[in-house]
């Protein structure tokens, strides 16, 4: 109870039925169908008082000045100019609309899976950019679309709750009713829940398929981060924000769809549960039928072996005509035990919450910044060295991985701009590469090489 102050005005936010309540409600009406004016009067709430005295048969109700300092703190206001003439606060309209709402839900005759398509659909070349996939499912636009899912699944529960009741209502009148119009009244309830179960089917496999869209439209903007560090230095920074964006995009909807499943989970429980509820009904059936069936026998022999006589029907020779007499099948009990049986409690799974690493994820996070900087130092060497061969005309290997070496002091930095060279002269027709048998070894490196030279 952190939030006292809403224990504490608790009947002021929501005023008991006879004590105001009713009146909110019929002033909402009456306004919005125009039979009395948004400014309305005193003398209007009290025909509307009298109206509620009589429509519940009641013996008195409180009067207009003994229920107005209560509704006053939130729900009606004077005009200070007028003040015989008073109106309802955006409050109170809020609180009736929320009402109609649950019980007048919009969605309920919508299917779920229409639902979700018109708010979660990736078109083709919409989401090419962060902006757009933010204004499409960031999280503040998407607030609109989450709020139809749940008020569909709040309609579905609502509708189903119902349903599940008028079948308890038709297994509590099975006495009362034939077999045929049993199966009549449960057959109408019950196709509601076999269309609904279809519609939840399809709707999960849409989500399904819309989370494994956005999760490459994910892997999208992470390539674009690897592309911008290999050739991109300076669009790095964006390229991971945006990834970073679409990854919390992308998290913010699963989650939405994970609580989405837990109510689905609940609604089909649901739904399984009312099958089961057929199949006990037609047990029910076969039982009545069987043990119809026997009584219908037994009367026929009855009918057969009995004779009328002055004093009355009575049966001949005590069923001797071939009635079916049989004494009760019986068989020792014979007890099956276990050689040994394990009289503790089995123990209880528990399941553990593996809290986050922080220190490994720094550690792979320093591991991926230090290989993406390693890839810049390589390209921009790269660059250098084309540079170098264009304005000298040649330039020698050994050159290039010593001054590589002397200002990175990274052999594998060096070698990989060498190779990056050779690769680069063996797609240039314009360039030739000169290889002398002639070993070279560069100081203190363990490495030695063929004197190469490639030509512009």
């Amino acid at each position: 109870m952190s939030n006292k102050e809403l224990y504490n005005k608790y009947d002021l936010l929501l005023p008991p039925k006879l004590d105001g309540g009713y009146l909110v409600i019929v002033l909402y009406e009456k306004i919005k169908n125009r039979e009395i004016e948004e400014y309305f009067t005193q003398k209007e709430i009290n025909d509307i008082l009298s109206d509620i005295k009589s429509e519940f048969n009641l013996e008195n109700i409180r009067p207009w000045n003994n229920i107005k300092d209560q509704l006053f703190h939130y729900f009606l206001r004077n005009i200070p100019d007028e003040p015989w003439k008073y109106y309802l606060t955006e409050y109170a309209k809020d609180v009736v609309g929320l009402m109609i709402g649950k019980l007048e839900n919009s969605h309920k005759d919508l299917p779920l899976k229409k639902s979700i398509q018109d708010s979660f659909t990736i078109r083709y070349g919409e989401t090419e950019t962060i902006d757009e996939l933010e204004r499409k499912f960031g999280r503040i636009f998407i607030q609109g679309s989450k709020k139809i899912i749940i008020d569909h699944l709040e309609a579905l529960e609502d509708e189903l709750r119902e349903a599940y009741k008028a079948l308890n209502d038709i297994l509590r009148k099975e006495d009362e009713q034939s077999a045929t119009s049993l199966v009549q009244n449960f057959t109408i309830i019950f196709k509601k829940f076999g269309q609904r179960a279809e519609d939840i089917t399809e709707a999960i496999i849409f989500k399904d398929q819309f989370l494994s869209s956005l999760l490459s439209v994910v892997d999208y903007f992470y390539r674009k981060l690897e592309d911008d560090g290999k050739f991109s230095p300076n669009d790095i920074q964006k390229s991971r924000a945006d990834w970073e964006k679409a990854q919390d995009i992308y998290t913010d909807i699963r989650n939405f769809f994970n609580s989405v499943d837990l109510k689905v989970h609940i609604i089909r429980r649901q739904i399984n549960h009312a099958s089961e509820k057929l199949t006990e009904l037609q047990e029910q059936f076969s039982a009545r039928a069987f043990f119809r069936l026997q009584l219908k026998k037994l009367h026929r022999t009855m009918l057969e072996i009995s004779e009328y006589t002055s004093d009355g029907v009575r049966f001949s020779n005590k069923f001797s005509n071939n009635f079916p007499l049989k004494q009760l099948v019986h068989e020792p009990v014979r007890m099956f035990y276990a050689r040994y049986y394990e009289f503790e409690q089995p123990q209880p799974n528990y399941i553990i919450s593996v809290e986050a690493d922080e220190r490994y994820e720094r550690i792979e996070k320093d591991k991926i910044e230090k290989e993406i900087s390693r890839q810049q130092i390589i390209n921009q060497w790269v660059e250098k060295a084309k540079n170098m061969l264009e304005d000298r005309g040649q330039l020698a290997v050994d050159e290039l991985m010593n001054m590589v070496l002397h200002t990175e002091k990274d052999l594998s930095v060096a070698y990989l701009v060498a190779s990056r060279m050779i690769a680069y002269v063996s797609e240039n027709n314009k360039a030739s590469i000169d290889i002398e048998q002639k070993i070279i070894s560069l100081p203190q490196q363990n490495l030695s090489l063929w004197k190469t030279k490639i030509m512009k």
